[in-house]
């Protein structure tokens, strides 16, 4: 009882000299912390930014680039392989194995051919000398087993020769008349329509670069050089331009 009462004796007004220093050294600490956890907050920012920057760096550096490589990629060299790990053995067979209509071939799968495409007909025939039995008899033709295979013909280059007749009158040997060019995609230029078609459509919806179609061209004996091929794809964009503006105001109704 007595220590407290000391104690309250001894216990200094909030004005004096003494807690007003105490007080306002407090607060300066307590401004100064805030200061240095405001600091320490920036450059924890600042270290991680950093650290994203070398991931970065390093991933250009040596990590593999999207150009180098994606996902649907990742089977581009060994495409046969992985596809056919995916294809029961029974189902690979000769294509001459199976007769057309045969039960076997429908039971693994195999799609009939489109009935509209060509059929050229190659006749497989016994020898003569195997038309006959043990006997020595003759034999007749009873029947035929008829199986299918899918063929292609390779791209073929050909020239178009535009040959424009020349009139003149025998008399006058004047009035010469020749008659009118055909319209061309682009003026004087020996791409046809069906070539620039073939270009253009290779670049855009099969992913070919004209670098790979310009030696596609130069392994059957035609030189177009890339630049003439990247001139004549921007000549087409620009003609197919109006039906592109047509096709976003139809959009944008």
């Amino acid at each position: 009882m007595k220590q407290g009462i000391e104690s309250t004796k001894n216990a200094l007004p909030p004005d004096h000299p003494e807690v007003l220093e105490l007080v306002e050294k407090n607060a300066r600490l307590a401004n100064e912390k805030a200061a240095l956890e405001l600091n320490y907050q920036q450059l924890q920012a600042k270290y991680a930014a950093l650290l994203e920057q070398i991931r970065l760096f390093q991933h250009q550096r040596f990590g593999a680039s999207s150009e180098k490589f994606h996902p649907d990629q990742q089977d581009l060299f060994n495409e046969a392989e992985a596809t056919a790990e995916e294809i029961p053995i029974e189902e690979v067979d000769d294509a001459l194995s199976a007769p057309e209509g045969a039960s076997s071939a429908r039971k693994r799968g195999r799609k009939a051919l489109p009935p509209e495409l060509p059929r050229i007909e190659v006749i497989h025939d016994l020898p003569e000398e195997q038309r006959h039995c043990p006997e020595g008899h003759e034999l007749k033709v009873i029947g035929e087993e008829v199986s299918e295979q899918l063929d292609i013909i390779p791209a073929k280059i050909q020239v178009i020769r535009h040959i424009r007749k020349k009139y003149a009158c025998p008399c006058c040997e004047a009035h010469v008349k020749t008659a009118a060019a055909p319209e061309q995609p682009i003026p004087k230029s020996n791409a046809s329509p069906g070539l620039l078609a073939w270009i253009v459509t290779s670049k855009f919806l099969d992913a070919l670069p004209l670098y790979r179609q310009s030696g596609m061209l130069q392994r059957i004996g035609i030189t177009i050089a890339r630049g003439t091929l990247a001139a004549w794809v921007f000549r087409c964009g620009e003609l197919i331009q109006p039906l592109i503006n047509l096709l976003r105001e139809q959009l944008l109704l």
